[in-house]
């Protein structure tokens, strides 16, 4: 066999590989919807408007107590779970750590700026991380994303996540002054950058560190951030607490919930980043806060807007040219 053909092969292998990390990303980002559209959703019913607007983060809790089981699990499933325990024993083992800490310092602005401004508007400003996440990866890293299908799907994911957002005109909770609005927004587009950190250090890491460990002390510095939130700046939430142990309903959509928040991290943030990269799976992982948006705003019974389903459209129509691009330029991504 010649050299060519064994080139030719092996470029087709490649390229197999990052396009099932990008459908990986693509499927997997509906979770995140169904997981924070709720949670974003919270706020306005009972018992969590006890604390309007930051009720929610109660709810957010305790999803992320059955998020942290379902990746325990997972990693228990794949054989992984003792390295949960490794990750402070080598310095390589470190860089799992700030993965982690980055990501969950994006939870803390992301649900910030949901309690804030609603997930309406919180939502589309912190999808924009893949583009960031892109970014990092490609001015620091090995990735390539001046591609000219790569700059169009970047190009039609943006787009569509804006016109979703209505242009940032979509109305915040009543009671919020505009000045807030602001400060909401702002907290909502940081936490994208952090995301985007946490994506470039997914992709860096991924040949020297074990994603599984890696995946369980995120949400794991999650759990605890919100803790030490809800504590902190929630007077009310030991008595939210108290109603939500006594209502299994409420168990029942943390599980359900929390559950698709864990599948989203494990296949769309996690294997869709590690197989595909940043350009090819952050970016369409990203998508997941439009749906947190569109699901907020139909199925959890937030007001619907037109500019969100002709947005949708434009962003699913990046998301298809992310996708369907040739197997040469799929191959030449992570070079």
């Amino acid at each position: 066999m010649s050299a060519e053909s064994l080139e030719k092969i092996k470029m087709l292998q490649e390229s197999r590989k990052v396009r099932i990390g990008m459908v990986y990303a693509a499927l997997g980002a509906p979770m995140l919807g169904v997981a924070f559209g709720f949670a974003g959703s919270a706020g306005t019913l009972a018992p969590f408007n006890m604390a309007f607007p930051t009720g929610s983060m109660a709810f957010q809790l305790f999803e992320y107590m059955f998020g942290l089981l379902a990746i325990f699990i997972y990693s228990f499933m794949v054989g992984s779970a003792k390295d949960n325990f490794r990750i402070f024993k080598s310095k390589i083992s470190w860089y799992g750590v700030f993965t982690a800490m980055t990501g969950m310092i994006g939870d803390f602005l992301f649900f910030s700026a949901s309690a804030i401004v609603g997930g309406a508007i919180a939502g589309p400003l912190a999808a924009l991380f893949g583009f960031w996440g892109a970014v990092i990866t490609s001015l620091v890293y090995r990735e390539k994303i001046l591609q000219k299908w790569t700059i169009v799907g970047v190009i039609f994911i943006v787009a569509g996540i804006w016109v979703a957002s209505g242009g940032m005109s979509i109305a915040a909770p009543e009671g919020v002054s505009g000045t807030i609005v602001l400060i909401g927004a702002a907290m909502g587009l940081l936490s994208a950058i952090m995301y985007g950190v946490e994506n470039f250090a997914i992709a860096a890491g991924s040949d020297m560190i074990p994603e599984e460990s890696t995946l369980f002390w995120r949400a794991g510095w999650a759990l605890v951030a919100l803790i030490i939130l809800n504590f902190t700046i929630m007077p009310k939430f030991t008595d939210i607490a108290s109603i939500m142990f006594q209502e299994p309903m409420w168990w029942a959509y943390a599980a359900v919930t929390g559950g698709a928040w864990g599948v989203y991290m494990i296949v769309a943030l996690y294997i869709g980043i590690n197989t595909a990269g940043t350009v090819g799976g952050g970016l369409l992982a990203s998508t997941g806060f439009v749906w947190t948006t569109l699901l907020s705003m139909t199925v959890y019974g937030g007001t619907w807007s037109t500019s969100l389903l002709i947005g949708s459209l434009i962003m699913f129509a990046g998301i298809s040219v992310m996708l369907l691009r040739p197997s040469n330029s799929i191959s030449k991504l992570r070079e």
